[in-house]
């Protein structure tokens, strides 16, 4: 995502579907659309746009048809100004895409500024064919929208499917160049070596709750497969202290013991929750200096408690959607209880985490622009200035068609905070095409190279994850599991097999994380094996392998 510009870049794709993208031929293909106005403007460097005036109405905009394609997926973006009015100086502007039915899909936002260009990027995949109508919507009558270098491009599954291997290869995989030699450091030639991955180095994990703790058949199953995860429930407050000033951890400290035996990683899920219908009962009533103190007690608790053997914190969860401590200890309830845990915890990563923000571009109250703000005015808060944040989007998604076009630029443009992104509570509800939407969905997510770790919500049948079943009762896979386990597979790297050339130098292309290597000469029938990591930092160096002959 571009800062906001001087004048605009040119539109991608040149334009794609849309007519006259750049306003070179005034405004030919657009229309007005309710009682606006929309007329042709030239910056003083002469680059042509369109300024949308006499606006009463949000969607007072300018408009033009577009044919979409079942099954196609479809990007959008613009470049998006507003005029003066505003008293913030920067407004958010949406586009919306109009069915022929007459209903409205948002497909993305930005927060447009005087004086300057902003990149506003979107997208939405088509479960019809049909045209829509693209407009764009600002609730802020009172400013005039101007817009240059629109774009609507469309891609099939199988082009969509081929960019994500693109990245993958890019983001989750470097080239591995092994030099071999004898140990008088001469060129081994002719060497096979075998390379095997002991380890990967994405963190892609699932949640657990307490029932793994009785059930051996579950713990088996989960460890055969992960080494991430995150408690349902063990770990929030209505769960450890059910009676005001009686704590119990016990569940949870089992838990954490579990995890640490077999060398799963943890995130720590959550310290307070914002909705008020998640508080522990006996919380929801207190009066504003009791509340302060006992959410005080808590943030120290619990944090302290598992303070360093985390790898993230969800400080205040969901507090996009809900205000309870911000309504009952004011507006920066929030930034204070990120303050308290970094000062408790300071090595580990604090998460905002929120549901909606890829699911559902409908729900604009967790949109990647609101998040970034949320986000930004926490670490603003004196003291927060050294927090190590991180991005955590949940992933629950419905049983209909994901817009995975829509996920991509909401992971764009969380992605220019340079904040590690994960994806916290993966799931999708049954559906006869549950199967294809969780790929789909977990596709998009490890390609994206700004997620930096995925945590599904699902489990064998024992362990209640009714809504995402991964195995049944005898812990044989269903369909789901099938998926999760194929791509579990698929990324990584697995056992490869390469022959080092004349001068003793063998080139692969590996997913990140572990590997151990052996190395054999035919000829000697002397061997040796070493140990190694790649991560993205491995591209371009040699690993010296040499071999006693």
């Amino acid at each position: 995502m571009k800062q906001c510009l001087a004048e605009p870049e040119s539109a991608r794709y040149g334009g794609g579907l849309i007519v006259n993208p750049a306003f070179n031929y005034g405004t030919e293909g657009w229309s007005p659309f309710g009682g606006a106005l929309i007329q042709e403007g030239i910056s003083e460097t002469g680059n042509r746009f369109v300024m949308v005036e006499n606006r009463t109405n949000s969607l007072d905009s300018l408009s033009q048809k577009v044919q979409l394609e079942k099954g196609n997926l479809y990007s959008f973006s613009a470049w998006i100004q507003i005029s003066k009015g505003s008293e913030n100086e920067s407004e958010i502007v949406s586009v919306m895409f109009k069915t022929s039915e007459g209903k409205l899909i948002p497909g993305g936002e930005v927060v447009a500024k005087q004086g300057c260009w902003s990149l506003l990027k979107g997208g939405i995949v088509a479960n019809f064919s049909s045209p829509i109508e693209i407009l764009l919507e600002c609730k802020n009558t009172r400013v005039d929208i101007w817009a240059d270098c629109l774009s609507m491009q469309p891609f099939t599954p199988e082009q969509w499917r081929s960019h994500q291997e693109e990245s993958i290869n890019k983001v989750r995989k470097s080239k591995v160049r092994l030099q071999l030699t004898y140990a008088n450091e001469t060129a081994l030639d002719g060497a096979m070596v075998s390379i095997k991955q002991t380890k990967p180095g994405f963190p892609f994990g699932c949640g657990i709750n307490h029932k793994i703790l009785n059930s051996t058949g579950y713990q088996d199953w989960f460890t055969s497969r992960f080494r991430f995860t995150s408690f349902t429930n063990e770990m929030k407050w209505y769960s450890t202290e059910k009676k005001q000033g009686e704590e119990n951890y016990v569940v949870a400290d089992a838990m954490v013991e579990f995890a640490q035996q077999n060398g799963i990683f943890i995130r720590g899920h959550n310290i307070l929750w914002d909705d008020p219908n998640m508080q522990p009962a006996w919380v929801k009533d207190l009066p504003r200096d009791e509340l302060r103190d006992a959410t005080i007690q808590r943030v120290n608790s619990v944090v302290s408690r598992y303070a360093g053997q985390l790898i993230g914190w969800d400080v205040v969860n969901e507090n996009l959607h809900f205000r309870f401590f911000e309504d009952n200890l004011g507006e920066n309830a929030s930034a204070v209880f990120y303050s308290m845990t970094y000062s408790l915890d300071p090595d580990t990563i604090l998460f905002m985490n929120e549901y909606n923000t890829i699911e559902y571009s409908t729900d604009q109250d967790a949109s990647a622009v609101r998040y970034r703000k949320k986000l930004e005015e926490i670490l603003c808060f004196p003291g927060n200035e050294n927090v190590k944040a991180g991005i955590g989007l949940q992933g629950h998604f419905g049983s209909g068609q994901p817009n995975i076009a829509y996920m991509r630029c909401e992971l764009d443009i969380l992605g220019t905070m340079g904040l590690p992104i994960w994806l916290t509570e993966v799931d999708v509800h049954k559906s006869p095409d549950q199967v294809k939407y969780l790929e789909e969905i977990l596709r998009e997510g490890f390609s994206h190279p700004a997620v930096e770790g995925i945590i599904i919500f699902g489990g064998p049948e024992v362990s209640g994850f009714y809504n995402m079943t991964l195995a049944g009762e005898d812990f044989i896979n269903t369909e789901v599991g099938d998926v999760v386990d194929k791509l579990i597979d698929e990324w990584t790297s697995g056992d490869v097999e390469i022959a080092g050339d004349s001068e003793g130098f063998s080139e692969v292309l590996l997913f990140h994380g572990d590997y151990v290597a052996t190395v054999n000469h035919p000829r000697t029938n002397s061997s040796t094996t070493v140990n190694f990591t790649v991560t993205k930092d491995t591209t371009g160096r040699s690993i010296l392998v040499r071999i006693d002959a």
